[in-house]
């Protein structure tokens, strides 16, 4: 079967390959299908017999070892990559300076308080940063890299001394009901969040509007939840961003605001919270300066 399935694979690519030639140079169709195919039977079997090394990457990953015929890999399948996740990973896999590193899925959670009078949210992002690191907190080790795919932005009103607060993706009027706070944390949603990295850059404004995510079914009572799925509140990110956990990250939102804005304002024994959210590949040991 697996036989088969190579054979129609080249068989597919002779055909668009002919079907390319043909149609831009005018060349006789006999002619290139002939030609074509025996090209492709040349270079599978140098690849095949080691004589020339198999093209790595090219267009995803080898399944087995290239130019063995063993039981458990044949002699190497390339396989299209059509998941966004394993396309990263392969990508930051292959690069030289982070060989023999481990690339593993992960996340970051930064978090910073919102207060009233101030209109600039800034993010600390690695362990030991100048302020105290809440316990919901997931910095970057300054050994470490991480590399964001996708993120999420969130409101959090927070007990103190806890860390059992909701996440929400748009101003909840059930959490933050104080009067006039949900209306003004909107105003979050109108600005910008900006990334530079060592002085440069790396996102100069990535509109907020693009986190608010309002679910269809929203809470209504302390009883009951939002419909939620982290799944579908990430945005995917293009290009990705590389945080260096001994670089100088500067993550940055800022949002009008007005003299009397209140989205600060939190009840006793409680904080809000602005939560930035960051999907992707953890790369242990990936810090340029090791």
């Amino acid at each position: 079967m697996k036989k088969l399935g190579s054979f129609l694979s080249l068989f597919t690519i002779t055909v668009l390959l002919s079907a390319a030639i043909v149609s831009i140079f005018n060349t006789d169709v006999a002619q290139t299908v002939a030609g074509v195919a025996a090209f492709e039977c040349s270079f599978y079997a140098l690849t095949y017999f080691n004589v020339i090394p198999m093209p790595h990457g090219i267009l995803g990953e080898y399944i087995g070892a290239p130019g063995v015929n063993t039981s458990t890999g044949g002699v190497g399948v390339q396989v299209i990559n059509s998941e966004r996740a394993r396309g990263a990973y392969m990508s930051y896999r292959t690069r030289p300076e982070y060989e023999g590193k481990d690339i593993t899925s992960s996340y970051l959670r930064f978090e910073t308080q919102i207060t009233n009078g101030n209109n600039k949210l800034i993010f600390k992002t690695y362990v030991g940063d100048g302020t105290t690191q809440n316990p919901s907190e997931r910095r970057l080790d300054r050994n470490d890299k991480f590399i964001i795919t996708g993120w999420s932005f969130f409101l959090l009103k927070q007990p103190d001394g806890k860390s059992n607060g909701r996440l929400h993706s748009y101003p909840n009027l059930t959490d933050f009901a104080v009067a006039g706070v949900a209306d003004d944390l909107e105003s979050i949603f109108n600005g910008e969040i900006s990334i530079t990295i060592n002085r440069k850059k790396i996102l100069p404004a990535y509109d907020m509007q693009k986190f608010l995510k309002v679910p269809e079914t929203q809470q209504s009572a302390g009883t009951n939840r939002d419909q939620r799925d982290l799944r579908k509140l990430l945005n995917h990110l293009t290009p990705h961003v590389e945080l260096d956990g001994s670089g100088t990250n500067e993550v940055e939102i800022v949002y009008p605001s007005h003299a009397a804005w209140t989205g600060g304002t939190a009840p006793a024994t409680f904080k809000h919270y602005a939560v930035l959210y960051c999907d992707g590949l953890l790369i242990t040991g990936g810090s340029a300066n090791i």
